[in-house]
Order: C-alpha cells, then structure tokens, then sequence
C-alpha cells in the first residue's frame, strides 16, 4: 500500500497561483512607486548627502510596527554600505525607552516624537518617519516639530488617507496592503542609504582619517 506525502495536485497547483498572483501584485506595485519616486529618492539622497557632508545626524521615527523600521533604518546608516566609508551618525528614536515610556505616562503622549526632536534635533539635521494610514498624531506632530527646527523631512507612508504629511521628502504606497507597503518602504530606505553613500565617496567623506 502507498502512502501519498506532501499536497495533491489541486492543492499544489492552487498554491503555485497563488504565489504567482502574489509576485506579479508586488511587481505591479514596485514598477508603479518607483515609476513615480525615482527622481525624488535621487533627489531626496542628495539631500541627505549635503547634510551629512556638514555634520548632520539622522533622527528615524515611527509607530508600532514601523518602530522596528526606524531601529532598521538607523542601523544601516550607522554601518557603510561601501568598505573604507565613514559610518553616519544615525539615531532611532523608538530605541530612547526612557523618554519615550516617560513622555507616554504623561497628559501629552502624541508630542513624543515632537518632544525628542525638540531635544536632539538641530538645524540642518534630517528627520525620517514612517507611517501607515490613520497616521498618529505622534508621527504628524514629529515631522511638524521637525520643519519648525529647520531638519529636512521625509515621511514613508502607506494606506487610504495618507501622504498628505508636511514633509521636504514624501513617499506615499497606494493601498491597504502593509505588506506591500513594507516591501516598497525597505526598498526606498535602502536605496537611499546606498546612494547616499556613493554621494558623500564621490565628495571625499568616505576617506577614513
């Protein structure tokens, strides 16, 4: 007697579509953001790259989930993504707990980020959000704090309702999908930390004294 192991045909040929409408869905979408961001994300890294080259430190924020994208983000600014390149001053907010903890057990918890850009930020440095719609009021306040001080902007945001945020920079993914979303949003940030980099080697700043 056999025994049959793994799916039938049915279940694996319905799989197989599965995978295969789910990969062309991300393409669609990768081919429709980065069809209308390519400019800007070359424009928004020279941006950065000026900052950086005059001394500025990166401030990454975000809600929830995206707690752990700002923690991503600011990681890979910290580690150069060509060999013998500076390491870039970079900071998450969402990794400061005492602050953030201290301000949320307050009467103004959605002025945390605002509050910490307040502290930390100054004048020339560069403020990263990410938010999914409904966007928190911590996160609009943030990028408003960090406007009134003088930080260049930029806001990763996904959903119904959203990339309306005031921000210099402001890449908005169409849709409910925060999968999808993510997807485009840690393709952006990583294109960014890249060719930020090739920026700053081109000008010098990559020489490690």
């Amino acid at each position: 007697m056999s025994v049959q192991i793994g799916p039938d045909r049915e279940t694996s040929v319905a799989g197989r579509a599965f995978l295969d409408e789910r990969v062309a869905a991300s393409n669609r979408a990768g081919e429709t953001f980065f069809d209308r961001y390519a400019h800007a994300i070359a424009e928004c890294s020279a941006a950065m790259a000026d900052r950086f080259f005059a001394g500025a430190t990166l401030l990454v924020f975000g809600s929830g989930p995206h707690a752990t994208d700002a923690q991503h983000n600011s990681v890979e600014f910290v580690h150069p993504v060509l060999p013998g390149c500076r390491a870039l001053p970079a900071l998450s907010l969402t990794n400061d707990m005492a602050t953030v903890t201290g301000v949320l057990q307050g009467d103004a918890a959605v002025d945390v980020y605002a509050h910490q850009l307040r502290v930390l930020g100054r004048s020339g440095d560069i403020a990263l959000a990410f938010a999914h719609a409904p966007v928190h009021e911590s996160i609009t306040r943030g990028l408003n704090a960090g406007t009134t001080g003088g930080l260049l902007t930029i806001a990763l945001t996904s959903g119904e309702g959203a990339g309306r945020e005031r921000a210099d920079f402001v890449f908005h993914a169409d849709g409910a999908d925060r999968d999808a979303a993510h997807e485009l949003h840690l393709a952006t940030y990583h294109m960014l930390w890249e060719l930020v980099h090739i920026v700053l080697n081109h000008r010098g700043i990559g020489d490690v004294a």
